[in-house]
């Protein structure tokens, strides 16, 4: 586990370091204090710093053990949330943020086994509509809106 811990984490520090400048090309805003690089540019650094402590931990040794196995089932699972991901990203040009959110949030809620129809229901509508609030009023950040277009 020594070896794996220490290539992740070269290898999500050399990512995090392309991000950085992959980011800083782009358009600076010319409004706000903020431009659309900030974010990429602030969740690569942050990675970078993971990466920069478990190659710290990995080199000292402290390292966890290898004692768990990836089984099928959790593969499946793994796999189908993948798709879900990729038909989430098709069907938000579609129906738009809020609405292929909401459906996103609930649908792997009920594959990673979320207990209670109620709770998937109403956080995923609470957490979609939160997230286009912030977007949409507060970063005043344009956002899809697919075939349903809300001007608010």
């Amino acid at each position: 586990m020594k070896n794996v811990d220490i290539g992740v984490s070269i290898g999500l520090i050399i990512l995090s370091i392309a991000v950085f400048l992959k980011a800083g090309t782009y358009r600076q805003a010319t409004i706000y204090i903020y431009g659309p690089n900030f974010f990429p540019q602030f969740l690569s650094v942050l990675t970078c710093l993971c990466a920069v402590v478990l190659l710290v931990r990995a080199i000292r040794g402290n390292v966890l053990p290898q004692t768990d196995r990836i089984d099928k089932q959790g593969f499946l699972r793994m796999l189908a949330a993948i798709g879900i991901c990729i038909v989430y990203l098709l069907l938000m040009q579609v129906i738009g943020f809020a609405i292929a959110t909401s459906v996103f949030l609930f649908v792997l809620m009920a594959l990673l086994h979320q207990v209670g129809m109620v709770t998937r229901i109403l956080s995923s509508v609470v957490v979609a509509l939160a997230v286009w609030v912030i977007f949409r009023f507060f970063l005043l950040i344009p956002i899809p809106t697919g075939m349903l277009s809300f001007t608010f």
